[in-house]
């Protein structure tokens, strides 16, 4: 819904399934239509690898959430998630 929202991100290792823990991970929120501000927000780790983020989704439509990670051997990760039809609260 439209409004303030907790993002939570589990970061693990691909080989191992370990958790990741000490990355500095960022997200970037934006419409997928022009004109729009975009969103930030850091994330802070809760527990091994789980990272949340208070994140303000503006309005209702479809949202694009960039995910940056700096994990704390410096390899970096990027990701992409697309947030399809985020309702304005209150409505069905």
């Amino acid at each position: 819904m439209a409004g303030p929202a907790t993002f939570s991100l589990t970061l693990t290792d691909a080989t191992t399934g370990k958790p990741l823990s000490g990355a500095a991970v960022r997200l970037e929120a934006d419409m997928s239509h022009a004109g729009m501000e975009p969103v930030f927000a850091a994330a802070r780790e809760v527990g091994p690898g789980l990272y949340e983020a208070p994140l303000e989704l503006t309005m209702a439509g479809d949202w694009l959430v960039l995910v940056d990670a700096t994990l704390r051997d410096g390899r970096t990760l990027q990701r992409r998630l697309e947030l399809r039809g985020v309702r304005a609260r209150g409505k069905p």
